[in-house]
């Protein structure tokens, strides 16, 4: 066993290797047009991807009238869709080539940082060049090329064009002074899907009906079709002319043998399954794979290359993925690489017999089905791994249990007959208990439990003697761990974050000398100095550490207990003091005072701390990214924190006694803290002021201390706060929620001062304004220009929409709900300017008989929802002119009797959604009702009566 493990990780990549091979595309040279020169020669085959709208879409703009402004195209869309093809072929045109002649082709992914990118930008860009971003990531600071090129297109310096294909989504105004024209690429409709894949000619042996079936997985991404058409190549002829995997993949996935098996371990995953990050990553490891940075550099990178599609990230503004689903086309990729020979098995390595399971236990029959295979199965004896799969959406909610889909004699026969498992993960499964056969399992390596409902643990487990990964992450029934956990002197992570039960830790856990992964600590209260020795001895701990009851170590800042600086490679840490603790405060401040962490710490929280002060050393965490304080009953300013050079979010939630933040305003200093992205003050209700000593106790001086990077501004339930530095340069989202306007009336204002570098919220995307007293004045509305959505609600006091509303040209998303007295009839002329709005939602406005006066002039709208409007007794004859409609849903709306005659002429209607509208339901039923033939070429439609004592109405 020992020789079967030396081999396979002779056969390994190291940490080094790993990174060498996934970067290699990325550190090659940046020649100049060895790239396009390349793609050309093999571009004959990519004829076959017709996309002569948007081909001719950016070659108008590129062929315009010389001495006008430069064009700047901008090609977005998913990995493989065809960014690069279509960017090719527009510079292939011979138009274009005799306007620009060769293009200066850059690749943009190739360019590990922004300066690397600007440096090869300015170099190459000529007066009349054509210049092509090719592949633009996001690390390659979207914000600092739209001010590149906004350097270059200014003063008529550069009159030549720009390309740019990307992954992310762009602004209208990315250039200010350039015509901007912005293609963004969809799938392949089944035409053009089809005729991509017979020009491949990968079809002589398949039917074609076999051939659509597979194509529909694809989705219409060109480069799925290939792949496609790939395997089907290889599975037609022998094994012997099988292709190299490697070949399949695109150049720049670059993925080699060993990355491969990476890949095809997603093959365990069943179809569009939500992967958690953190699970797929420890279970690489755990497979020994790699090391744990070059399998995180592994997810990642397949997330860039589109092999993950991303559904969660982190939000702590550091991108990090936290959930994915795997792209149709991928799967199958990872089923071909794996070698599957029935749904429920993979053996992944040729070399050896290394059997992996993977289990749905999603649907009705899994039970049946695993039962089936342990009884039946001959090599149920030799798997290694089992993993079990459950639903991971929605939440495990405290105090509810969930469906139990494995109970203690299965669980018990299931160990009873895979007795070679290193690898069990058992998570989401709803167990009560476990059976104390685990501990025969001498050689498993990796145990989850997580998500489950078990009081308590077998102390048989602490048998297994190679266990170094042990997960119990939410189960909140569990009351404590085996009191033998010291045995497992190979455990390196040991998950028990969200197990609130709890109450102590185990004595001798720091002879764990391998540990490195500790979610959670807890101070016990009976034994607080023997917590200490064993927290104290952890100094291999990193990632996440979560410390309860700090303030029953009692320690004091004149001890010498100081000893969590010693931590040096924890990143996030948290310290959660007890809620009910009625102790003395200065024992609180003294403990915490005493806990300081390493400089390294990047994330810091606080939940419930009583003292008077915070500790003086937060402002000595110099790497800090995250700083969030939760039910702290702190009256002081905090630490002086707009120095912290790396601070990104700053929250500060129910901090009911604050009153203010920091001790003084310095008239010197206009500006702080520097990296600061988004704030949240949230519940504070005696804050004032951000600073104690205001410079403007007479009301004369103007407040000109700004944020000068601030992208998120969430302010909710503060409605004393009126003197705050300024945020002018907001461009993501703005809540204002029961607090006052003031600060954002002086931002505003400031935007007439000479020191004003940009027009306040011109460039926010995002409003959600709750429980404001008084409307905007029009001047204001003026600067929203890139406001794409916003959120009006409990505006008690608002008669109607604003003077200036037809300014917000580039609104996309508006609703607007629970504002008794709003009469939208009054504000006709305030939706002419809303040019590009898609989205309307109307909920709760009694005021409202029939669809706005005005609306019928909004002919981009493709969504309506009207909920729960009293007063809504008829749709307006109008709508017939909402010609983009997509999607119509009534809710609630207890008086509308009948639908117009006009919906008929609505062609693109897709779905209509009528629930509780008693006069309006039977009218529309199904070939019976007298308004059906208004809508009977609608493709979706759902008249239905809900329950009306379920759950009252949901809120943000």
């Amino acid at each position: 066993m020992a020789e079967e493990s030396s081999n396979r990780r002779r056969d390994l990549p190291s940490r080094g290797q790993t990174r060498s091979s996934i970067l290699r595309c990325l550190m090659r040279p940046l020649q100049e047009n060895s790239e396009y020169e390349e793609m050309v020669e093999k571009s004959r085959i990519d004829r076959a991807i017709h996309r002569e709208k948007e081909e001719q879409m950016i070659k108008e703009k590129l062929l315009k009238e010389p001495g006008g402004p430069p064009v700047v195209a901008i090609i977005t869309g998913i990995a493989g869709i065809g960014k690069t093809t279509l960017a090719l072929h527009v510079c292939q045109q011979e138009n274009v080539k005799r306007r620009f002649r060769s293009p200066i082709w850059i690749n943009a992914a190739a360019a590990k940082t922004f300066h690397d990118l600007e440096s090869i930008v300015r170099q190459k860009a000529t007066d009349r060049s054509l210049l092509v971003l090719d592949d633009l990531r996001s690390e390659n600071c979207e914000s600092k090329l739209s001010e590149l090129l906004n350097e270059l297109t200014k003063d008529g310096a550069f009159v030549g064009a720009i390309i740019v294909t990307t992954r992310g989504t762009w602004p209208s105004d990315l250039v200010d002074k350039a015509m901007l024209v912005h293609v963004p690429l969809k799938g392949l409709d089944e035409q053009q899907s089809w005729s991509l894949f017979t020009s491949l000619g990968s079809f002589k042996k398949h039917t074609e009906a076999e051939i659509r079936k597979i194509m529909h997985n694809c989705n219409g991404v060109p480069l799925a079709i290939k792949l496609v058409s790939t395997f089907l190549d290889s599975r037609a002829g022998s094994l012997h002319q099988e292709p190299k995997l490697s070949d399949m993949f695109p150049r720049r996935l670059m993925l080699e043998p060993p990355e491969l098996q990476f890949l095809a371990y997603v093959s365990l995953f069943p179809d569009d399954y939500l992967i958690h990050a953190d699970r797929l990553i420890h279970l690489w490891i755990a497979e020994g794979f790699a090391a744990e940075e070059s399998c995180g550099l592994v997810f990642h990178h397949f997330v860039d290359s589109g092999i993950f599609q991303v559904v969660k990230t982190e939000e702590d503004d550091d991108a990090i993925v936290k959930s994915c689903r795997v792209q149709a086309y991928m799967q199958e990729l990872a089923f071909s690489i794996a070698k599957k020979d029935d749904c429920i098995t993979t053996g992944i390595d040729d070399s050896q017999v290394i059997l992996r399971a993977s289990f749905d236990m999603r649907s009705a029959d899994s039970v049946s089905k695993l039962d089936s295979f342990l009884k039946n199965d001959k090599r149920a004896k030799d798997v290694r791994t089992i993993l079990f799969h459950a639903i991971l959406e929605s939440p495990l909610v405290l105090g509810i249990q969930q469906e139990e889909r494995m109970n203690e004699y299965t669980c018990d026969k299931l160990l009873s007959t895979c007795k070679a498992l290193r690898l069990l993960d058992l998570q989401h499964l709803g167990m009560n208990m476990v059976p104390s056969s685990i501990g025969k399992f001498k050689d498993l390596t990796y145990l989850d439990l997580s998500y489950n409902n078990i009081e308590k643990l077998p102390n048989s487990i602490t048998k297994l003697s190679q266990l170094k990964t042990l997960k119990l992450s939410q189960c909140h029934l569990l009351k404590e761990l085996p009191k033998d956990l010291k045995d497992l002197t190979k455990l390196t992570h040991l998950h028990i974050d969200g197990c609130v039960n709890i109450q102590s830790m185990p004595r001798g856990i720091s002879k764990l000398t391998c540990l490195q992964t500790l979610s959670q600590f807890v101070v016990g209260k009976n034994e607080p100095m023997a917590c200490h020795e064993e927290l104290k001895e952890l100094n291999h701990l990193r990632g996440n550490l979560e410390i309860l009851y700090p303030e029953r170590l009692k320690l004091q800042s004149s001890s010498s207990s100081k000893w969590m600086d010693q931590k040096e490679h924890l990143r996030r840490l948290t310290f959660r003091f007890d809620q009910h603790d009625k102790g003395d405060k200065e024992n609180q401040e003294g403990a915490f005072q005493v806990l300081e962490p390493h400089p390294n710490l990047t994330v810091l929280h606080v939940v419930g701390y009583k003292g008077n002060e915070f500790p003086s050393w937060i402002p000595s965490l110099v790497s800090l990214v995250k700083l969030s304080l939760y039910n702290c009953a702190t009256p002081e300013p905090l630490p002086p924190l707009d120095k912290l050079p790396f601070l990104k979010v700053l929250e500060l939630r129910r901090m009911h006694c604050l009153q203010f933040i920091a001790e003084e305003c310095d008239d010197s200093v206009h500006e702080v803290f520097p990296s600061l992205k988004e704030l949240t003050l949230w519940d504070c209700p005696k804050l004032e002021s951000w600073w104690r000593k205001d410079n403007n106790n007479d009301g004369k001086d103007k407040n000109s201390v700004i944020f000068r990077c601030l992208s998120v501004l969430r302010i909710q339930y503060c409605p004393n706060l009126t003197r705050m530095p300024l945020y002018p340069t907001l461009d993501e989202k703005l809540v204002l929620v029961e607090s006052s306007v003031k600060p954002m009336r002086d931002t505003i204002h400031y935007g007439d001062s000479k020191e004003a570098e940009t027009d306040p919220f011109s460039k926010l995307k995002c409003m959600f304004i709750a429980s404001i007293e008084k409307s905007p004045p029009a001047e204001w509305l003026i600067k929203f220009t890139s406001l794409q959505e916003l959120h009006i609600r409990d505006c008690f006091q608002l008669e109607a929409l604003p003077s200036g509303f037809n300014h917000l040209t580039s609104l996309r998303s508006l609703t607007i709900e629970n504002c008794p007295v709003l009469d939208l009839d009054l504000s006709s002329c305030e939706w002419e300017g809303l040019k590009n709005l898609h989205s309307l939602i109307i909920r709760e406005i009694p005021k409202l008989k029939s669809l706005p006066m005005g609306l019928e002039n909004v002919k981009t709208l493709q969504e309506i929802r009207l909920h729960d409007c009293a007063g809504l007794t008829s749709l307006s004859q109008g709508i017939d002119n909402l010609t983009s409609l997509v999607r119509l849903e009534i809710c609630g709306c207890q008086n509308l009797v009948f639908l117009p005659e006009g919906i008929r002429k609505l062609t693109l209607l897709d779905t209509l959604v009528i629930k509780d509208c008693p006069l309006l339901m039977p009218r529309c039923q199904r070939g019976t009702g007298d308004d059906w033939p208004q809508i009977s070429h609608v493709k979706n439609i759902l008249v239905k009566q809900t329950s009306q004592d379920v759950l009252g109405k949901l809120r943000m």
